[in-house]
This record gives C-alpha cells, structure tokens and sequence, in this order.
C-alpha cells in the first residue's frame, strides 16, 4: 500500500482573511519505507499529515489537491469510511501521548474500543495482543501497565503506550507526528528504535515529521525538506545531505549541531512481529 499526495493546498480562514498555509504539496511513501518531513517549526509540517488523515481542526481546510492511499481518495470519502481507514490502515502516533490518551479509563478499555471500533471482537486474543505488542515496545510489566492508567505512565511510557495502540490493527503505514518531542535524548533513542524495529522490520512504511535532521539520517531512507508551506526539496537521505541543491536545505545542515554526516538509514528485511495474531471472528 502507497501513500500518494498531489499538489495539496490547505488553507486557515482568519480574521483578515484566508491563508494559504501549503502551497501545493506533492510526494509519495512506497511500499516499506520511511519518508522524513524536516523543517522548523510552522514550516507546515505537522499540517501536512493532518491534511492528509483529515485531522484538521476548523478554521484550516483542505481546498485542492488529492490524496490516495492503496488507491483509495482520502480527499473524498465519507467520514464513516475514513474513520474505517483510519486506526486500520493507517496508525497516527501524535506529538503529545497523553493528549492521545483517554485519562479516565484503563488502558486495557481503551485498546477494546479501539477493536470495537473497527468491527474486531475485544476478547482474551485481543487483550493478548495488546499486552505483547506493549511488551514488543519496551514497557515493563505490560499486564501491569494496561491494567492502569495513562497519569501513572512517564513521558516515555506513555509514548510506547500510544506506539502500540497506533500498530494494534497492524496498519501498513505509520504516521508519526514528531514522536520525541517530550522526551530526553536517551529516551528518545529508545522510542525510536523501537519504532523502527515495529514498522519497516515488520514490512510496514512510516512517515515521520521532525525537526531533528539527525532522526533522518538515522531512520529515514527519503526525506522531504519543507519551508514556509512548501516543499523545497526531496530526495533520498544520502543525495540531499551530500549535495543540497536549495539554499535552505543547506542551511538547515550547515546549522546541524553536531554535524551531520550523511549516512543513509539501513532498510531492514521484513520480519514478522512477534505479537498475537488477531481472532478471525468480528
């Protein structure tokens, strides 16, 4: 399954008027791939990948362009068929874990809604799935963990947390919205190791948005380097960290501390994770 946008514009209506705030965005993520979007902040990044799931929040709209996702336009789908899509198909990891985290209800609860709202029964096998997939994600005592709540879980844990419930419906491509913001360096390593390991090494794709340009030579084998609403560049990590072919883009890495040196990110083969298989039964 492929990700393909094409010339997305997307607009905030203010006080003084409309504003465009992506001027044309066109890329795709292939088949096992992570694709970075880097840039500073209000480059447009985040607004991106919200155009694109449609989790825009009024006053912005997308006002042209397409998205298809295995073939499928975003851009047109009823909401009922989107939400569908959404959790299943494609997995959303958010900036801040516990804006993603209902506070009043156990973690075990919220993964059976997550089941529930995609048709799939919430019995003992998806309990177990859940259980090893945080398990898989580097939370200690995971029966524990799911039997609590989301104010127990530090920043990291809380981060893993949402990590599996973003891979729960084994979705084939991973959104994640600058993932490690919240978090120190070291925990940040971890996250995102494990991220890695839970997506292209188990045949997923995933795109990431950082700021970060070490995250990308790191993890990424594409990158798209985005300012003021535009993509300015894009191109494989290796090819535009050598040789930038926009004067922002060398800035950005002229700017890097410590300096980058381009490496691009090892593709992984795929092997399968070692989490619960799902009941067949709905």
């Amino acid at each position: 399954m492929s990700l393909k946008v094409n010339d997305l514009v997307t607009e905030f209506a203010t006080r003084r008027g409309v504003v465009e705030a992506l001027h044309g965005i066109s890329f795709e993520v292939g088949e096992n791939e992570v694709v970075g979007i880097v840039g500073e902040s209000g480059s447009g990044k985040s607004t991106v990948v919200r155009s694109v799931i449609r989790l825009l929040v009024p006053p912005g709209r997308v006002a042209s362009g397409t998205v298809e996702f295995a073939g499928r336009p975003l851009l047109e789908l009823r909401e009922s068929e989107l939400r569908a899509i959404r959790g299943k198909d494609i997995g959303f990891i958010a900036q801040n874990p516990f804006s993603a985290l209902n506070p009043v209800l156990r973690l075990e609860k919220q993964f059976a809604n997550i089941a529930k709202a995609h048709g799939v029964k919430a019995d003992d096998g998806a309990r177990r799935r859940a259980v090893d997939l945080l398990a898989a994600t580097g939370v200690s005592d995971p029966e524990r963990v799911i039997r609590g709540y989301a104010h127990e879980l530090s920043g990291g844990m809380a981060q893993r947390v949402v990590i599996a419930m973003a891979l729960y419906l084994n979705p084939r491509l991973v959104i994640a919205d600058e993932p490690t913001t919240a978090l120190d360096l070291t925990v940040q390593r971890q996250v995102l190791d494990t991220l890695r390991r839970l997506t292209v090494e188990s045949g997923r794709s995933m795109l990431i948005v950082t700021h970060d340009l070490g995250v990308v030579n790191a993890y990424c084998q594409r990158v798209l380097v985005m300012y003021k609403g535009s993509i300015v560049e894009q191109g494989r990590v290796a090819e535009v960290f050598t040789a930038p072919q926009h004067p922002y883009t060398a800035s950005l890495l002229s700017s890097a501390s410590p300096p980058i040196e381009p490496a691009e990110a090892e593709v992984v083969p795929s092997q399968p994770l070692e989490v619960a298989t799902w009941p067949s039964s709905k």
